[in-house]
Parts: C-alpha cells; structure tokens; sequence
C-alpha cells in the first residue's frame, strides 16, 4: 500500500468518526439550546445575550487543519470516499498507460460525479 492510498483510507475513516462525533455534538447543542434559550427569556437578558453570541460567532476563524477536518468530514456525510476516488485516479492513469481509454466517470447512488465538498458545515441547530 503507498502513502497516497493510506491517507485516502486513513481521510474515510476519519471522516466517518468525525461526521458521528458532529451529530452527536448537534444533538447536545441543540438540548443545550433550548435550555439557555429558556434562561435568556426568564432573566431577561436577550438583547444583552444576543450581543454577546453574535461577538463570539465574529472571532472564530478557522485553521487550515479545521477546514481540512470539517472537509473529510463533509465528504463522509456525502458519502464520498477518498479511497475510492483515488482507486478510480490509479485505473484511469494506468489505462492512460496501457492504451485504453475509457473515458467514463463512476457515479455515486445519487447520480452525481463523487468529488470533495467544499460547502460549510450548517450551523442551524434549532
């Protein structure tokens, strides 16, 4: 097994743990919501939580190995396998090699090419 072959298998895998991480995380977040939303109307303190909230949303910036961990992970949720994809890069070059060209692409169970995502997590939890 190469090294580009590992990471794939290694990007799936990790993928699909932090993809089941993440909707378990939701799942808190959103009882945890609900839970402080409660709070903030019984002290009436909305306007001033709301303030704050909107303040920590502005300071996060993400790292690139965030944006990486979220991207494997978002390929996990659509179901796209680095692994796969790379098997199918390996047969199309070596084909390029032997003489034969297929030319077509493998579609997933939704009809569309795989490919890496590149859309934002959803942050809407309520």
């Amino acid at each position: 097994m190469d090294e580009d072959e590992q990471r794939a298998l290694e990007e799936d895998a990790t993928g699909k743990i932090l993809w089941l991480f993440w909707c378990g995380i939701c799942a808190e977040v959103e009882e945890l919501l609900r839970k402080v939303a409660d709070l903030i109307r019984r002290e009436e303190m909305m306007k001033y939580a709301l303030q704050h909230i909107r303040g920590l949303q502005s300071e996060v910036d993400p790292s690139d190995d965030q944006v990486h961990l979220r991207r494997i992970m978002l390929d996990a949720e659509a179901n796209t396998s680095k692994y796969q994809l790379w098997l199918e890069a390996r047969a199309i070059g070596q084909a390029k090699f032997s003489g034969t060209n297929r030319g077509t692409l493998t579609l997933d169970t939704h009809g569309r090419t795989p490919s890496t995502s590149r859309q934002a997590l959803s942050t809407s939890v309520a």
